[in-house]
């Protein structure tokens, strides 16, 4: 099992589509002053759209890596995914941890923070 740490936020908003996501802060919560407007570059958690934009982000790296890495690990990068959680079973912790430094290393030409954590391990 793993996550991709911070997901949205490491997948960017195309700079055309960036003023979709506009917003405006008041600096100390004074709202009789000017507020400023910002916008987002990068997707929000809470967003409609983040969820599949973030699943389309992590499935072209996988297409994007496909004969530079192991199949397996490609496939486990299409159908192994619910948003950022990966769920995986393995036959040894030794294969376990294998194959996570493999998906790491995929997923690092995508999206970069992926934690791979563990609720069972055989001893």
């Amino acid at each position: 099992m793993g996550d991709i740490d911070s997901m949205f936020y490491q997948v960017q908003v195309p700079s055309q589509d960036a003023s979709f996501l506009r917003f405006l802060w008041w600096e100390g919560g004074e709202t009789d002053k000017c507020p400023t407007e910002y916008q987002m570059m990068v997707h929000l958690f809470g967003a409609n759209s983040s969820p599949s934009c973030a699943n389309f982000a992590l499935r072209k790296t996988a297409q994007d890596c496909t004969g530079l890495f192991n199949d397996d690990v490609i496939e486990t990068v299409l159908r192994n995914f619910y948003v950022d959680d990966c769920l995986k079973s393995l036959n040894s912790t030794k294969h376990a941890i294998s194959f996570s430094e493999d998906l790491q290393a995929v997923l690092s030409h995508g999206v970069s923070t992926y934690q791979s954590g563990s609720a069972t391990a055989e001893r």
